[in-house]
């Protein structure tokens, strides 16, 4: 990936860049990037990791439910201005589907095929677009992707190897309220009343 997107492009999609460190940005390679010691270039090498790391999380966490065979869609709020390689990404990855990705404020949408992108975005919420799409397919249902997860975490479920200390620090709870992971968020969700038992 680094190959096709230089470093400035990825420096542009961080949230807090400082100009200054755009303009060093234009004139470095990947090499040069990977291996100088120069201040200004570390301080460059730290944000477009931020960048690559906020991408490499989203495209682990997302979870995709179906509008129809060919239309998929998946919340996703990231702190970076990353959405439309994203999208772009699973869109490749699943070649002739619509992706739609987004959140309360924001929509990406992109579509693959014969080596080009068709690419949407959009400052209306996630519902609404997916309302839209629904009502141009004539479509009122969608498969529940959530209870699947629910059958599937339930289905894995041991309780003697319970551990949420250790899932959560693989899959930390920031990162999945970030891509609408509800699903893994209840696992420690228990009550004082689950606890006590009424006579």
């Amino acid at each position: 990936m680094s190959d096709s997107i230089s470093v400035s492009e990825y420096l542009l999609m961080n949230r807090n860049v400082p100009l200054i460190l755009l303009k060093i940005s234009t004139k470095i390679s990947w090499h040069e990037l990977n291996t100088s010691t120069d201040s200004e270039i570390l301080k460059i090498r730290r944000k477009v990791g931020e960048v690559r790391s906020e991408i490499h999380r989203m495209m682990g966490f997302v979870r995709f439910n179906l509008i129809n065979d060919k239309i998929l869609f998946g919340y996703m709020k990231p702190e970076h201005r990353i959405g439309r390689l994203v999208t772009d990404i699973f869109a490749r990855r699943f070649q002739k589907n619509m992706i739609i990705l987004g959140n309360e404020h924001r929509v990406w949408i992109s579509y693959y095929c014969a080596n080009s992108y068709k690419r949407y975005e959009d400052s209306r919420s996630l519902n609404e677009i997916i309302e839209k799409v629904k009502l141009l397919i004539d479509l009122d249902n969608e498969v529940d992707i959530e209870k699947i997860w629910k059958v599937y975490y339930d289905s894995q479920y041991i309780k003697e190897r319970e551990n949420h200390k250790l899932f959560y620090k693989n899959m930390p709870k920031k990162h999945l309220k970030s891509t609408g992971n509800s699903i893994e968020l209840k696992l420690n969700t228990k009550t004082l009343d689950d606890y006590i038992h009424s006579d």
